[in-house]
């Protein structure tokens, strides 16, 4: 399972994506995820095959926008700013599992 993080400048998500990475290994899930700006996120869907794309709080006004460019090759959902900002990284995991499993 490939998963895209984006946001302003990929820096903030940083320590958000290690602890779901974190999260992951923990429950037995095979995940690759990787938070990158926005502007990478861009170079990188087209040249490689993710699962979804979950985009950070402070960019979720670019839902619509990035679910135009991509057509229907893979979900766009924005990850939760309750949960960001307290960091419930389960939450997110789940949010992905149900998303990529279905």
């Amino acid at each position: 399972m490939r998963v895209l993080v984006a946001c302003s400048a990929g820096m903030s998500t940083s320590l958000f994506v290690q602890r779901i990475k974190d999260a992951a290994k923990t429950e037995g899930v095979d995940l690759q995820i990787e938070a990158v700006s926005i502007s990478e996120a861009r170079s990188l869907l087209q040249n490689n095959k993710y699962d979804l794309l979950l985009l950070g709080p402070q960019v979720a006004f670019m839902k619509n926008q990035m679910e135009k460019e991509l057509g229907n090759s893979l979900p766009v959902r924005v990850i939760n700013s309750q949960d960001y900002g307290l960091m419930r990284v389960e939450n997110v995991l789940k949010q992905i599992l149900d998303i990529v499993n279905h």
